[in-house]
C-alpha cells in the first residue's frame, strides 16, 4: 500500500483514538466536532487511495506519457462515492467494476457513500447527525475497501 495512504489512515486512527480519550469524552460538543473533522478526513482517504493506487499501477504498466494522463485524469477525483469509483475502475477494465460491484459487501458501499454524503454536508455548513461511534463503524469499512482495493490492483 503507499506510503501516503498509510500514513493518512495511521493519522485518522491517532485522532479517532484521541476522540474516545477521557478528556475528550466527556465533552460531548468536542466529540462531535471531531466526528466530524474526521468524516472530512476520510472521504479524502477514499479518493486518495483510488488516485495513489491506480496512478501506481499505470506507472508501473505504461509508457511515461500514459502513465503523466492517467494519473492528470484520476487525480481530478473528487468527492468519491461508490458509483464513482466503479465509473473510474471501468475506464481501467469493466471487469475491475464488476469484481467490486459484485465483491464489495454492502456495508462498505453504504459507508463510503454516508462518510461522503456526510463530509458535503459538513463542507457547505449543513448540520449532520453524524456521531463518533457511527463515524468508527464507518471508517472500518472504508478501510475494508482501501485494503481490497490495494490487494487487487496490485494482483492485476
Amino acid at each position: 500500500m503507499d506510503i501516503r495512504i498509510v500514513g493518512a489512515q495511521q493519522r485518522i486512527d491517532n485522532l479517532e483514538a484521541k476522540a474516545k480519550s477521557e478528556p475528550v469524552r466527556s465533552d460531548s460538543e468536542l466529540q462531535s466536532q471531531l466526528a466530524r473533522f474526521l468524516c472530512v478526513l476520510s472521504s479524502g482517504l477514499i479518493e486518495q487511495a483510488v488516485i495513489h493506487t491506480l496512478s501506481a499501477y499505470s506507472e508501473k504498466r505504461s509508457h511515461p506519457n500514459v502513465s503523466r494522463y492517467v494519473s492528470a485524469r484520476v487525480s481530478k477525483l473528487r468527492n468519491a462515492k461508490f458509483e464513482d469509483v466503479l465509473i473510474i475502475l471501468s475506464h481501467f477494465s469493466p471487469s475491475w467494476r464488476d469484481h467490486f460491484e459484485a465483491n464489495t459487501p454492502s456495508e462498505v458501499k453504504d459507508a463510503i457513500d454516508s462518510i461522503v454524503n456526510n463530509r458535503n454536508q459538513i463542507a457547505h455548513g449543513a448540520q449532520t447527525g453524524i456521531s463518533l461511534a457511527t463515524f468508527v463503524e464507518y471508517y472500518k469499512q472504508v478501510k475494508l475497501f482501501i485494503a481490497d482495493l490495494d490487494a487487487f490492483i496490485s494482483a492485476q
